[in-house]
C-alpha cells in the first residue's frame, strides 16, 4: 500500500511517518510539506491513503490549504473514492468535510502516543485491501502542463523518445511528454511485454503484426508505422521476440 503524507510541520510530518510505517502492510510513504509536490507525486504513484493537515500553511491566514489539496485530488477519477484522512488543530469541520471532501475520518492535533490513528490507518487499509478488485489492465498515471494521463498499456502500440520528447502511440491517439525518457517509462512497466527494437523505442509484442529479419523492420497491427530493427539490439531483440512467442 502506498500512503502519502501531507504536512508542512516537520516534526508532525516526521512523527506521522513514525506511525505510518509502522502500520501493516504499508509498502510505501511519501511526505511533503508543500501542495505542488504531493500533487505531482499523486498523479505519478497510485496512492492507497492520503492523510491531510488542513492548514499545512500555516503563514496564510483563514487557510484551509488541504481542504484545497483534497478538492483538487477529487477532481482525479482515479482518487475519486480513495481514503482521506485529515489531521489538524481545528475544530467545527467534520460536518463539512464528510459530506464535501466525503473524507473516510478526521483526528484532531495532538495525536499523543499515535494508538489511535495507527488504529484508524489500519482499518483503511484493511478496507482497502478487501474491497480492491485485482486489477488485469496495467496502466502508468502521467502528468503534464497540470493535465493527468492514465496510460492503460494494452492500449500501446509502441512508445519511442525523440529529442528528449517521450512520444507514446496507442490505439486511438498519440501522446507526447516532454522531458521524460523511454528507460524511465519503461521502467515502470511491470507486466505488459515490450521489445526494444532500437535504442529509445519500445513495442508492444502484442501489436507486433510480423518481422522482416532480413530487412531488420518490424511491422505493426492498427499502425502504418514500420520500426527499423537496430544494428546492436538486433540480436537480443530477435531472441527476446522468440522467446516471448515460445
Amino acid at each position: 500500500m502506498n500512503i502519502l503524507v501531507l504536512d508542512s510541520n516537520k516534526k508532525s510530518r516526521n512523527a506521522l511517518l513514525r506511525i505510518v510505517k509502522s502500520c501493516y502492510g504499508v509498502s510505501n510513504v511519501f511526505a511533503f510539506a508543500h501542495r505542488k509536490e504531493a500533487l505531482i507525486c499523486a498523479t505519478d504513484n497510485r496512492i492507497d491513503l492520503f492523510l491531510i493537515d488542513i492548514v499545512f500553511e500555516a503563514d496564510k491566514s483563514n487557510n484551509n490549504s488541504g481542504i484545497k489539496f483534497a478538492d483538487s485530488l477529487r477532481r482525479y477519477d482515479l482518487y475519486k473514492l480513495t481514503p482521506i484522512i485529515f489531521i489538524t488543530s481545528l475544530a467545527g469541520l467534520e460536518g463539512e468535510l464528510l459530506k464535501r471532501i466525503h473524507c473516510y475520518d478526521y483526528i484532531e492535533k495532538p495525536i499523543g502516543d499515535g494508538r489511535l490513528i495507527r488504529t484508524c490507518i489500519n482499518e483503511v487499509l484493511e478496507a482497502v485491501e478487501m474491497c480492491r478488485i485485482p486489477e488485469k489492465r496495467e496502466y502508468i498515471p502521467l502528468r503534464y502542463a497540470g493535465i493527468g494521463y492514465i496510460i492503460y498499456l494494452d492500449e500501446v502500440i509502441y512508445f519511442e523518445n525523440r529529442r528528449g520528447t517521450l512520444y507514446i502511440h496507442t490505439v486511438d491517439d498519440d501522446i507526447a511528454i516532454p522531458n521524460l525518457s523511454s528507460k524511465k517509462f519503461m521502467n515502470r512497466i511491470k507486466r505488459t511485454k515490450f521489445l526494444t527494437p532500437t535504442y529509445g523505442t519500445a513495442v508492444n509484442i502484442d501489436y507486433i503484426s510480423s518481422i522482416d529479419f532480413r530487412n531488420k523492420e518490424v511491422y505493426l497491427k492498427n499502425s502504418e508505422d514500420i520500426i527499423p530493427i537496430g544494428g546492436r539490439k538486433f540480436k537480443q531483440f530477435k531472441e527476446d521476440y522468440f522467446n516471448c512467442r515460445n
